[in-house]
């Protein structure tokens, strides 16, 4: 079908939108399991035919923490989670200096073009288990290359994430807004749980100002007031225990008063 320029530009932006919100919703599902999510992107533009030599058209990403890779894989290399618009999920792993591509490292997970969330999250488990063999080598094929993107744009509208943050798809703002909830649910389980134990740790006076720092910087950039408290409550817990030393532990601890606040 041969769209008007308008028709065209305006599917590029709703494919785009609703990719990214597939990928926010199975970024969501990876979060609440612990898995390191540190970005997801989305690409709309149905008709680029610089995509055929993939045999793509639009895509989609999930990408984790180089720790996580590299715990995962054993190396960090280039890995991640990869939705194409023609061949549904795939999981890569480029080991640094192999020189492969990314079709040539892909792991297929098959099930469909856009299978739910948590089937995608169960296939990261396997592969996290068994990374050379999880899925498939063979790559499937549900969709030719730039067809219909107003049925794949209806078939994507169901993960429609639109209620679970009041940011609009701009970029990656709905996952930032994803990812500091979960973060700050985690802080909180982490600051609240049952028979902690005091641990010693030596820090250089550098190592302390740098990560009160991050923290502030937390502070700054989270869209969540209530993680913006939670890290500031624990910059100011770490300074004043390293001015008034090991005795001070359980009295500068209001980052947990805090947190117990919210639970």
């Amino acid at each position: 079908m041969t769209y008007t320029k308008d028709r065209a530009a305006r599917l590029r932006s709703d494919l785009e939108a609703a990719i990214g919100g597939y990928m926010v919703v199975v970024a969501g599902v990876l979060l609440d399991e612990e898995v390191p999510v540190t970005s997801v992107s989305a690409y709309g533009d149905f008709d680029d035919l610089t995509q055929d030599a993939f045999e793509g058209d639009v895509e989609g990403s999930v990408e984790f923490a180089h720790a996580f890779r590299r715990r995962a894989l054993g190396d960090g290399g280039e890995a991640g989670l990869l939705w194409c618009g023609v061949s549904g999920w795939c999981f890569f792993h480029i080991p640094e200096g192999s020189g492969r591509s990314l079709l040539d490292s892909a792991r297929w997970m098959g099930g469909g073009l856009t299978p739910e969330p948590r089937r995608v999250a169960a296939f990261l488990s396997e592969v996290r288990l068994d990374a050379r063999n999880a899925g498939s080598g063979e790559r499937p094929f549900y969709r030719a290359p730039h067809s219909e993107p107003d049925v794949l744009l209806t078939r994507l509208g169901v993960f429609d994430t639109a209620g679970q943050c009041a940011e609009p798809w701009t970029g990656d703002s709905r996952f930032a807004c994803l990812r500091s909830s979960a973060h700050q649910r985690r802080a909180v389980e982490a600051l609240t749980a049952t028979g902690q134990e005091i641990v010693d740790v030596a820090l250089h006076t550098g190592e302390l100002k740098a990560l009160t720092g991050l923290l502030e910087y937390v502070e700054g950039s989270t869209p969540h007031g209530e993680l913006r408290e939670l890290a500031r409550h624990l910059a100011r817990d770490l300074t004043l225990r390293a001015r008034d030393g090991v005795e001070s532990v359980d009295e500068h601890r209001n980052a947990f008063g805090y947190a117990d606040e919210q639970r």
